[in-house]
């Protein structure tokens, strides 16, 4: 299976039946002579079977089963959703892909890291309303070892909160981006254990899979902004527009909401990897005209 083929040599019975024809044996002998080596050979493959498998023929002695049989071969999986977190990793699915559960494989990633940050350098343009109560200086850093760029992932930030769609669109929020001084938030990219002993100084367990918003964290974990979710497994970019408008959400003092109605945008507040319950896919928390896509509080 999986695209590997299995080429079957000649069994003996073959050859040997082959050779009384070369012999020129006549009818009843080359009869009776395939059926005695065929009677003899039978038994010796099936003992031959039957001490390899460990004293059965279904199974081998570690407890699984033959190679070649449909056994051996893992059945699929039907997509789910779970706990504001994906499944566990599949390794017969390439990372970013849907594994046995429906959920992005997180085979690869690294799921510790040594807790150490690189800050992306430079600084944004102040993007907002003119009249913002505050500009709120924002810091991007990733963890060592996560093979993030703080670059690239910085840029991709400062495009999300400087979106029409996006926070600034309330007439109130404004951000610039920086890498000096006293940031009022920082957006961490990091593996999955340190998002966990980040968040869970504050009394919240991540569970090696979530995002959250913490004091001046912004903590995003490195399996969400490279693998979104299986909502999202297709437009991973899309995604990160999610956890940033989601997290700096929080960070705006905005709380959890609920789909609106079937067919209705899902609001960026809603807690989308739990399931979409009837609502779009959608990342911005505004439409382009200037309407705030929410719905019912979370009870």
């Amino acid at each position: 299976m999986n695209g590997h083929g299995r080429t079957r040599r000649p069994g003996k019975h073959s050859e040997a039946a082959a050779a009384s024809r070369r012999r020129g044996l006549g009818p009843a002998a080359t009869g009776a002579a395939g059926l005695v080596l065929l009677l003899v050979i039978g038994a010796a493959a099936a003992a031959s079977v039957f001490a390899r498998s460990g004293g059965s023929s279904a199974a081998s002695r570690d407890g699984r089963p033959p190679v070649g049989t449909d056994a051996s071969i893992a059945p699929a999986g039907a997509a789910g959703g779970a706990r504001d977190r994906p499944g566990q990793a599949s390794p017969s699915h390439p990372s970013g892909t849907a594994g046995k559960t429906g959920l992005p494989d997180a085979s690869g990633i690294p799921l510790t890291g040594p807790g150490t940050f690189v800050t992306a350098p430079g600084h944004s343009a102040t993007v907002g309303a003119a009249g913002a109560r505050k500009v709120l200086r924002y810091e991007v850093e990733v963890e060592n070892g996560t093979g993030v760029s703080p670059a690239a992932a910085a840029a991709q930030i400062e495009r999300v909160l400087a979106d029409p769609r996006g926070w600034t669109a309330d007439g109130t929020s404004a951000f610039a981006r920086v890498s000096s001084g006293t940031p009022d938030f920082v957006v961490e990219i990091a593996t999955p254990g340190t998002v966990d002993r980040i968040c869970g100084t504050y009394g919240l367990d991540t569970g090696g899979e979530e995002n959250c918003d913490v004091g001046q964290h912004v903590m995003v974990n490195l399996k969400r902004w490279l693998l979104a979710t299986q909502y999202y497994a297709h437009d991973v970019t899309s995604y990160r527009a999610l956890i940033i408008n989601h997290e700096v959400g929080h960070f705006l003092g905005h709380g959890h909401v609920t789909c609106p109605g079937p067919g209705e945008p899902a609001p960026v507040m809603m807690q989308q990897i739990k399931g979409l319950h009837g609502c779009r896919t959608n990342v911005w928390p505004y439409t382009s005209d200037g309407t705030y896509l929410t719905g019912p509080p979370l009870k």
